[in-house]
């Protein structure tokens, strides 16, 4: 099936047909995640079905934070302000 592209203000867009919207479910209102598909196609997924894929694991993440508490000074151009003065 050929859709064409569109200018729709600052945007571009195209209009699903009526046949996908049918056989798909699509609803109008329900949000959706335009995904990038690893041979450049689009696809679009309910934001209920997205799952999230991290670009890193949960020991990188945490591989470069400091074994003991952090205090304020540790953060870098960290400048207090409002009721953190009073600690």
């Amino acid at each position: 099936m050929r859709i064409r592209v569109g200018k729709h203000g600052n945007s571009l867009g195209f209009v699903i047909p009526a046949s996908v919207v049918r056989e798909r479910g699509l609803e109008v209102g329900q949000e959706y995640e335009l995904q990038l598909t690893s041979s450049g196609g689009l696809e679009l997924l309910p934001v209920n079905q997205v799952i999230w894929k991290p670009d890193l694991s949960i020991d990188e993440l945490l591989a470069g934070l400091p074994q003991e508490k952090l205090v304020y000074e540790d953060v870098p151009e960290y400048v207090p302000m409002g009721k953190e003065l009073d600690w």
